[in-house]
């Protein structure tokens, strides 16, 4: 009888959650989380043009780190090869890194952190 007391499982008793409580802990406003400054986020950019890389750049200022989607502009070459040029200079300004993590996504962080490349 000792040894059935420690071979079941304890019952789980779930809790109800309050909803809105947790999504005001989440920092989110009318849909949008509101961004704190000690935080560092991990942001998805679609690249699209130079207008993106303005995103990028005002992300990394930021100390955000930004995960680059090239999908769009990969059947245009030039082009690709033009954004990731820009991309690689935004991060070699503020002192960051960048490297490629698949076929359409790259990564780009800010000051302080170095992407270890394989080789």
């Amino acid at each position: 009888m000792v040894f059935k007391k420690f071979l079941t499982k304890p019952e789980v008793v779930e809790k109800d959650i309050d909803i809105e409580a947790y999504l005001s802990e989440l920092d989110i406003r009318e849909g949008k989380i509101i961004e704190r400054e000690d935080v560092v986020y991990i942001k998805p950019v679609d690249i699209k043009g130079d207008e993106s890389v303005e995103e990028v750049k005002a992300e990394l200022d930021k100390n955000n780190i930004v995960v680059a989607n090239i999908k769009t502009i990969l059947s245009d070459k030039l082009l690709l090869r033009e954004m990731v040029d820009k991309l690689k200079k935004v991060s070699t300004d503020v002192g960051g890194d960048l490297g490629r993590i698949s076929d359409k996504k790259i990564l780009v962080v800010p000051s302080g952190m170095k992407i270890v490349h394989r080789g």
